[in-house]
């Protein structure tokens, strides 16, 4: 059930729909009586597993209403309408100048220096930090998550398939997870596929060093517009970034999660120039790769051909040789936040 503007849901008055996702859909609203303008997230009850989803949502309010750093979104309210079934809560509403809702999956590869991108490194790096000490682990820490302010600030938001380790929050809130899914499936790998760290992939818990990876993850597609793969090519594009990305971005995307904490700096830098050049490698050395693969099938194909009898056409296909796969499978779905796989 979508809200529409003028809709009145606890006090706040609905002015627009921001976005929507796994676990519920995000307007712009106005507390009547305050007159200030929050981000209400607004989940009808009858989506799926209820109890379960309805758990999930609260300990996401719980958790955000507890943490008070200047680049993670904070609760202010939680609530729930018995009329529509819905239950929300009110938390900072994260816009640029232009009222319109961003996040760091909206911005295009080049359209921000190494500067801006530095920036936004260590807001990130610190709300991540400031987080590991209260016992929670993100899980679901990607560019969609990340929104940005009127200013250009880093906000860090979601926290819906949050990991709560021994003490901190875990023992105030009293939950362990805010998906309750770990207490009856051992077997399930929670978080979005392109930012899981090795270890989770193989079915390990969640820590705060997979966070770290996801946060490499991030900024190297962010540096040099194209998904990280463990590999030459990856290790080519690594050695054209300045001398702090290349140390940092090595320890993060380490196979060995004791590599990536803590989390490691980078100084804020000016080298717009060197931020171009990087995406102008890329896209040179990918452009490289497909033009060699290209060349050595044609010759294949060549070799193949000059071999072969006249009535090539009457011969059945050569089959393929497939290419190899991993051991285990992933769907990816970009709408939905989060995802379930099992192993």
């Amino acid at each position: 059930m979508n809200l529409e503007p003028g809709d009145v849901v606890g006090g706040y008055r609905i002015v627009r729909q921001l976005g929507s996702g796994g676990m519920g859909t995000v307007y712009e609203a106005e507390h009547a009586g305050l007159g200030v303008r929050y981000a209400l997230k607004a989940f009808t009850r009858e989506r799926g597993d209820v109890e379960s989803l309805r758990r999930r949502f609260l300990a996401e309010a719980k958790t955000l209403a507890r943490l008070r750093h200047p680049n993670i979104v904070r609760v202010y309210d939680v609530g729930e309408d018995e009329d529509r079934g819905l239950l929300y809560f009110a938390m900072d509403l994260v816009v640029g100048s232009d009222g319109a809702a961003r996040t760091l999956a909206d911005v295009e590869p080049g359209e921000a220096d190494e500067g801006r991108l530095a920036e936004w490194y260590g807001q990130l790096r610190s709300a991540l930090e400031y987080i590991h000490a209260q016992g929670v682990v993100h899980r679901d820490f990607k560019p969609g998550n990340v929104l940005l302010d009127a200013k250009g600030n880093a906000v860090l938001g979601d926290f819906g398939i949050s990991r709560f380790l021994a003490g901190g929050l875990r023992d105030e809130i009293g939950v362990e997870s805010t998906v309750e899914i770990e207490r009856t499936d051992e077997r399930a790998i929670m978080g979005s596929v392109m930012y899981l760290a090795p270890e989770v992939r193989r079915g390990e818990k969640a820590t705060p060093a997979s966070d770290a990876y996801a946060l490499g993850v991030t900024f190297y597609r962010l540096l040099t517009g194209i998904w990280y793969e463990p590999g030459p090519v990856a290790d080519g594009l690594l050695a054209e970034f300045g001398r702090e990305w290349q140390s940092a971005l090595r320890r993060l995307l380490s196979d060995d999660p004791s590599k990536r904490i803590p989390i490691p700096a980078i100084a804020p830098s000016r080298a717009t120039g060197r931020r171009r050049m990087i995406l102008w490698s890329a896209a040179a050395l990918a452009a490289a790769m497909i033009a060699a693969a290209a060349a050595v099938g044609f010759a294949l194909r060549g070799r193949a051909s000059s071999s072969e009898p006249s009535a090539a056409s009457s011969a059945a296909p050569e089959k393929s040789v497939p290419s190899p796969r991993p051991s285990r499978s992933y769907t990816f779905d970009d709408f939905f936040p989060s995802h379930v796989h099992q192993k």
